[in-house]
């Protein structure tokens, strides 16, 4: 048996009155520092996709989402020092309001017009013994981001109730159950 890994990040394009949410990343951090990112995180074991983006969001953010999602994209990537592997999922969704709590996880944020997004710069102090540029694009966000607009301009979001297939297993519903026990 191999000491494969495999994991499942998912990641939140978070809206709200026509913004999306954008997060700086620590410039400590391990992974990315200093970049702009959108939110998210991994899956931990037994949990649904579902749960785990609205955890990690909650956990990042401090915000309160409704119950409307769409899926965006997905991705993949291998690890070849530690031989791991990863399949990525990107979610729509929208936000209740638009106040981060302080304590999150990112030096700072900002919800960005999608009109602003192709050629927005984020420009930050340098810091010493830090590799880190001077001039932050976000390359390939504004992908996402058009998607997402496109979604949202067709009215396509789902509630994410639907999906959850933990919360199924857990009212232990069947073909042959009733599945009563839970309401949307």
């Amino acid at each position: 048996m191999s000491d494969y890994k495999h994991t499942i990040p998912v990641t939140g394009i978070i809206e709200n009155g026509g913004k999306f949410l954008f997060i700086r990343r620590s410039r400590l951090s391990t992974n990315m520092p200093g970049k702009w990112v959108f939110p998210g995180g991994k899956c931990e074991k037994g949990e649904d996709v579902i749960e785990a983006l609205y955890r990690e969001l909650k956990e990042e953010t401090g915000l309160s989402f409704t119950n409307d999602i769409a899926f965006l994209s997905s991705y993949q990537f291998l690890r070849k020092e530690d031989q791991s592997s990863s399949e990525g999922l990107v979610f729509l969704v929208r936000s209740k309001d638009k106040t981060v709590k302080k304590n999150f996880s990112g030096e700072e944020y900002k919800w960005i017009n999608p009109e602003d997004i192709c050629d927005y710069e984020f420009k930050y102090d340098d810091i010493k013994d830090f590799d880190i540029e001077n001039n932050v694009t976000i390359p390939g966000m504004e992908v996402h981001v058009r998607n997402a607009f496109i979604i949202l301009k067709k009215n396509m979001l789902l509630d994410r109730r639907l999906f959850s297939v933990t919360k199924y297993q857990k009212n232990k519903c069947t073909r042959k159950s009733n599945c009563t026990s839970w309401k949307l």
